[in-house]
């Protein structure tokens, strides 16, 4: 594990005890626990062991969805400005690669990756002046149209608004949103797709899991079969992206935003660098 990993995960838990304010004695058994996980399992993963960290949270914290406030608002601000951005995308010159770039921009709704500005709205409004720094959009939108089956992994909630004004505008009559199978930090789940109208555009379904990820071995098999079937994956997220980057599947395009230091080197550009790029 990189030491930035290790500091991450130990800022989360940080944060949660701040919010959470649990008696002195529970605090101290969930920060042992959570050192002790990490010891135990310092090869593993990283989506896979924020997992592990997470059902540790919920356990000690006695609460099964510790992010429920921040998703809640995050998908309630978003759906707000719901019509203004439709406008902006709408007026644009080009209509697919706006709605595209809003959709990346929206993954910086992060609460794992420690993201998200007090003014969320001027910080959406900052990136979205800035220029995508790896952008393989056309050859996205030629799959797009060559695709019969469009299989979309959503991220975070909050983001999962732009995702439905991107899915609305590629117009695509085959496209299936995946969601989370359990509440984990504030990645988006059955509920929450539903609370935004994912529904009203295309098929909703569970990964089944409760990793910040696509962890295919942790997956059930039916949505093994939908991933390997799916003739496109649109995969949003650094999660999503640290999950499937050694993935099989031949087709699969990876849009979001570099949160850390460790996911900007890999992909070759800088810390908070928008990025849409086609699996090599």
């Amino acid at each position: 594990m990189r030491h930035h990993c290790y500091f991450c995960h130990i800022k989360t838990i940080e944060k949660l005890i701040d919010k959470f304010k649990p008696e002195a004695h529970l605090t101290e058994s969930f920060i042992f626990a959570v050192h002790e996980y990490i010891a135990k399992n310092r090869k593993m993963e990283n989506p896979e062991l924020a997992a592990g960290i997470q059902r540790i949270a919920r356990q000690h914290l006695q609460n099964t969805d510790l992010y429920a406030e921040e998703k809640r608002n995050a998908n309630t601000m978003l759906l707000g400005k719901y019509a203004h951005w439709q406008k902006v995308v709408t007026d644009s010159d080009n209509p697919f690669a706006t709605a595209a770039k809003l959709s990346v921009i929206g993954n910086i709704i992060d609460y794992g990756a420690h993201s998200v500005h007090e003014n969320l709205s001027d910080q959406i409004d900052a990136f979205f002046q800035k220029e995508i720094a790896v952008n393989h959009l056309e050859a996205l939108r030629e799959e797009i149209g060559k695709a019969e089956s469009v299989l979309y992994l959503g991220d975070n909630c909050g983001e999962i608004v732009f995702d439905k004004l991107f899915i609305e505008t590629m117009n695509h009559p085959n496209v299936t949103f995946a969601v989370r199978g359990k509440p984990v930090l504030n990645d988006a789940t059955l509920d929450d797709a539903v609370q935004v109208g994912m529904d009203k555009v295309c098929r909703i379904i569970s990964n089944g899991a409760d990793a910040p990820s696509t962890l295919l071995h942790l997956c059930p098999d039916d949505f093994v079969s939908a991933f390997n079937e799916a003739n496109l994956i649109i995969s949003k997220g650094q999660g999503n992206f640290e999950g499937l980057m050694e993935s099989d599947h031949p087709n699969i395009f990876f849009l979001l935003i570099a949160k850390c230091d460790p996911i900007a080197e890999l992909l070759e550009v800088k810390k908070h660098d928008m990025v849409i790029t086609k699996k090599p």
